[in-house]
């Protein structure tokens, strides 16, 4: 057992080296490279990785970490001038982005249950990706633009979990009962006053306490950093979200001085997880099965390209937010959520099971599109 994780940890290692690099020299961003290097080895490409549960566990540890990160590197304060910006621009972009797939969907001749799973997986953008695509920008992009779109991607997790507990209530009793909307949100509400009460009062006080012995005892700080990002990742899988969310929250409510310090400590360790995150990724894709279909394939990535940029372009401008066109080229990528929204809906029989690796082909898609739209895009606008 012992000899077989290692075997696949250093042939998942090796391949994400190679094809980062590959890909970092074409000036691709280097995620597409992870995923694809994902889909070679893993068992619907060469088959050198048939087990992925070590891999996926890898990953599960890295979107975590990834997470925390992105809270705290977010400033409540500035949630809180844009609220209402926020909402707004959120609303759209994914309205757009999901009725452009659930078009799509029924040009290619799917039923309705499949055009509406069509239409969430393509409505998510992914914050994963979104988030290492932002740190690969220049800095100048960063500052002006990464706290709106980090909060965006916040709110469409929280739409995401509740399409995830809605699958399973149209998969039984097939119609939502209002009872379970209530008890989500009032989960919801308990994962949010937790993460506030513990960010902002009980952790500040143990990051004051521990950082005391750092001179003496210089992992205790890096121990301190990296249990709050698991402890709410816990807690918020043990409410049915997704442990990225409970990690992201912690995070974001700690005051900005706390952030800091925390965030220097576990930064180097989240660069190493992250990556076989996009492995995990890659190898659960079929890239063959989604190949088979064609033009539906083309006419589905065509509308989920289309359909990000155009509402996140066009909810940008109603809501008055600066960059538009840069805004809806950054919220192209799908990822994560996307994938396990599929998932959920092939496990349930509520739609076929190509839409699993549709899926997991339009995340790699929009990603290199995200990349080179972006880009031409950040140029325009600079001149």
């Amino acid at each position: 057992m012992t000899a077989s994780f290692l075997l696949d940890l250093g042939i998942a290692v090796a391949a994400a080296l190679l094809f980062s690099v590959l890909f970092y020299k074409l000036g691709l961003p280097m995620i597409a490279g992870q995923l694809v290097a994902g889909m070679i080895i893993g068992p619907f490409g060469l088959g050198l990785i048939r087990d992925t549960t070590s891999i996926d566990f890898l990953a599960t540890l890295g979107i975590i970490l990834l997470l925390f990160v992105i809270g705290l590197e977010m400033d409540p304060r500035k949630f809180g001038k844009l609220g209402f910006k926020i909402v707004m621009l959120t609303s759209f972009e994914f309205l757009v982005a999901f009725l452009v797939g659930f078009l799509s969907a029924f040009t290619i001749g799917w039923s309705l249950e499949a055009a509406l799973f069509l239409g969430s997986v393509l409505g998510l953008s992914s914050t994963a990706i979104v988030a290492k695509l932002l740190t690969e920008r220049s800095p100048e992009h960063q500052e002006g633009m990464a706290s709106t779109i980090m909060m965006v991607l916040v709110l469409e997790d929280l739409i995401a979990v509740f399409l995830l507990f809605l699958t399973p209530e149209l998969a039984g009793a097939g119609q939502f009962q209002p009872s379970s909307l209530v008890f989500i949100a009032g989960k919801a509400i308990l994962l949010f006053g937790a993460a506030f009460v513990f960010g902002r009062y009980f952790g500040p006080r143990l990051i004051n306490l521990v950082s005391q012995y750092e001179l003496e005892i210089g992992e205790v700080s890096f121990l301190l950093a990296l249990s709050f990002g698991f402890l709410f990742g816990v807690v918020s899988e043990n409410l049915g979200f997704s442990p990225g969310i409970g990690a992201l929250l912690v995070g974001f409510f700690l005051p900005m001085k706390h952030s800091r310090y925390v965030r220097g400590k576990i930064l180097p360790l989240k660069e190493a997880f992250i990556v076989f995150f996009f492995l995990s990724m890659g190898t659960l894709v079929n890239a063959s099965s989604a190949l088979a279909l064609g033009l539906p394939l083309v006419i589905v990535i065509v509308g989920a390209v289309l359909g990000k940029f155009a509402g996140g372009f066009l909810g940008a401008r109603f809501a008055k937010i600066e960059r538009p066109l840069l805004v809806g080229s950054i919220l192209i990528p799908r990822g994560e959520f996307s994938l396990v929204l599929a998932k959920a809906g092939v496990d349930s029989g509520l739609v076929p099971s190509q839409l699993y690796p549709v899926a997991g082909f339009a995340v790699l898609i929009t990603t290199l599109t995200s990349s080179v739209v972006g880009r031409r895009v950040a140029q325009e606008t600079m001149s």
